[in-house]
């Protein structure tokens, strides 16, 4: 019969100045992607708030959009336009006759 000799020890032999390597591999790897996570996460809140103060200069925009529209619509409200004909001395028309054209009559200028 043939015997074979078995580690005793279930784990790799590792000589200690591996182990030490690895194990500061292993540390600089995770600082890093802290390093990394943190970053990120710095640039993800640095984009909301510009976010934010694009969204508050939209909203600022739209008010005075709006503030426009209604200065705009109070312009041509049909009383300022009344007081401008006034003020021009326009003569108002009461009742408005509107000129009938038949279909396929015209008139040629020479």
């Amino acid at each position: 019969m043939t015997y074979y000799k078995t580690h005793q020890n279930s784990e790799l032999s590792i000589p200690k100045s591996g182990k030490i390597a690895l194990s500061l591999a292993i540390i600089f790897i995770l600082v890093g992607l802290s390093v990394f996570y943190l970053m990120q996460v710095n640039n993800l809140v640095a984009k909301n708030f510009e976010l934010h103060a694009f969204q508050k200069t939209l909203q600022q925009s739209q008010e005075k959009i709006q503030a426009l529209t209604v200065s705009l619509t109070q312009t041509r409200s049909l009383n300022n336009l009344e007081q401008a004909a006034k003020d021009l001395n326009l003569v108002i028309i009461e009742k408005a006759n509107y000129l009938k054209i038949t279909p396929g009559f015209f008139a040629l200028s020479e």
